[in-house]
């Protein structure tokens, strides 16, 4: 039976990262019966947020890096020392066939140095490389580890361009299908927009306050939902932004939902803001309810996904005048929203969990 271990940084706060970690540990293990092991750094003695089978084992290491302090401070140096010493003791005690590494941890440029047998090192990539600002000597660095692993996955072929490795293939996010949600969702729905977001600065949620408060100047019936956990600083600007411009009528923040294809599911259309994505969940999930998403036309992850007026909106990145226009394009004309969603739903089934998993077996579970 072939051995698989995923790293990961964290596995106890939703994320689109997390979320994927769970579904392909739970596929690989009860379809292709491979022993499967989760392992993280810093779970910071927190259960995990997404099921696991049975089958699956998770690991905490407990190395809890501190991520307000570089990483090359004393206190992060002996931390990674620490967490060399564990995952090579693991590798040498269990011999995985495969490690893959989910997230973005430290270790990530140690790992294909250590002695690890016959164990083969995977890294998967969910941040674009579009915005690349390291200097050119840490960028030569990068590629030569880069260089070292067995395989590299990155999410687009647009994405794929920005390597210099012969290593890297290119498979897509999946997404699992609800039959009885995409049934619920061709019911009749209110006038209601939503985004689900970590609160972070990229996802620029001080656009999309801007760009609802012109829109619902002339729209005054529609609502905006914003999905997310309000537990941090850029959470609280955006809430004190919105009771700033007095719109508490008209965007409600909704806090984490563990059900998001249903919350989807409810709304017309899902907005994206950001100032950049790979390759966004948050699209697959609510094209695969039959929901259209209108994106800025950012780096590089919504143009890999959305077919432009056939199944969600591109608009011009940073344009927020034809953000606006957009929406009141959407807004108006029924007709339009049901094509968009019909195209959502036919799009979203390039990406059905089956065929990416079946892709992920034959390029990179079967090296």
């Amino acid at each position: 039976m072939k051995k698989i271990t995923i790293l990961v940084d964290q596995f106890y706060e939703h994320g689109g990262i997390e979320k994927l970690v769970a579904i392909k540990a739970n596929y690989w293990a009860t379809n292709f019966e491979y022993d499967l092991t989760v392992i993280s750094t810093e779970n910071k003695n927190n259960s995990h947020i997404y099921d696991l089978e049975p089958t699956v084992k998770f690991i905490d290491l407990k190395i809890n890096y501190n991520r307000l302090i570089s990483y090359f401070s004393f206190t992060n140096l002996f931390l990674l020392f620490k967490n060399i010493f564990v995952i090579q003791k693991y590798l040498l005690k269990n011999k995985p066939d495969i490690v893959i590494v989910a997230s973005h941890i430290p270790i990530t440029y140690v790992l294909p140095f250590l002695l690890r047998r016959q164990t083969k090192i995977v890294k998967e990539f969910h941040f674009s490389k579009y915005y690349n600002k390291k200097s050119e000597l840490k960028n030569k660095i990068f590629n030569y580890v880069e260089s070292k692993y067995d395989k590299l996955v990155v999410l687009s072929t647009e994405e794929r361009s920005f390597y210099k490795s012969s290593n890297v293939e290119v498979i897509n996010n999946p997404i699992i299908s609800d039959a009885d949600v995409i049934i619920n969702a061709q019911s009749k729905k209110d006038l209601i927009a939503a985004t689900v977001v970590r609160f972070a600065p990229v996802k620029r949620l001080e656009l999309l306050v801007g760009i609802w408060e012109k829109f619902s100047n002339d729209n005054p019936a529609w609502r905006l939902l914003i999905y997310g956990p309000l537990d941090n600083l850029y959470g609280g600007e955006i809430q004190n932004l919105v009771k700033e411009k007095k719109m508490e009528n008209c965007v409600t923040f909704k806090g984490k939902t563990n059900s998001v294809l249903e919350e989807l599911a409810k709304s017309r259309v899902v907005l994206m803001s950001s100032e950049q994505e790979c390759f966004p969940m948050l699209i697959l999930e609510a094209q695969s309810v039959g929901v259209p998403v209108i994106s800025f036309d950012c780096p590089t992850g919504p143009r890999n996904i959305i077919n432009n007026n056939h199944d969600g909106i591109l608009i011009e990145n940073d344009n927020i005048d034809k953000f606006v226009w957009a929406l009141n394009r959407f807004s108006s004309d029924e007709e339009f929203q049901d094509r968009l969603s019909h195209g959502a739903i036919l799009n979203s089934t390039k990406f059905e969990l089956k065929t990416i998993m079946n892709e992920w077996n034959d390029k990179v579970l079967k090296i």
